[in-house]
């Protein structure tokens, strides 16, 4: 007898759990409103329309001119390689924990002056380095290419 009542009990619990999976299941289903709670990452064109002629560093006259005197001493003179890509550039360096240390703080520092360039940090395999692939609208490359050209 208890044996029974144990497993009435057990199977009456697996009923009302399933009972509860399909009734969220068909809540969600029959919701006027399903995409509240569902997750939708920024995508690359919201990206793009977020930031569309928002390009403007943070940093202006002397503040910005040392800014861009130690990104080319520090980061870019270590630059190994530079790839173009249809939205930005990756650039790609010698494998230096120095270097690293570095050029995560360089991000750390950008995304807060110049929130509308896109980083993305790659730690490559077998000791060959890292790189960082800058992109953003067009505007912003051309800002980026402005940069690079420049003799400060």
């Amino acid at each position: 007898m208890k044996r029974f009542l144990l497993l009435l009990f057990l199977s009456l619990g697996w009923i009302l759990l399933a009972i509860f999976l399909l009734s969220g299941y068909y809540y969600n289903k029959l919701s006027l409103n399903d995409s509240v709670y569902k997750f939708h990452p920024i995508t690359w064109e919201n990206h793009l329309q977020m930031f569309d002629g928002a390009v403007q560093c943070k940093l202006v006259g002397d503040d910005l001119l040392e800014r861009k005197k130690v990104l080319k001493e520090q980061i870019f003179s270590n630059v190994s390689k530079k790839q173009a890509v249809h939205n930005g550039y990756i650039y790609y360096f010698h494998d230096s924990d120095l270097l690293l240390k570095d050029a995560l703080e360089f991000v750390e520092y950008e995304r807060e002056c110049c929130p509308f360039f896109k980083f993305d940090i790659s730690i490559l395999p077998f000791g060959q380095g890292f790189a960082i692939q800058l992109s953003g609208s067009e505007a912003a490359i051309e800002m980026l290419s402005d940069f690079e050209n420049s003799d400060i």
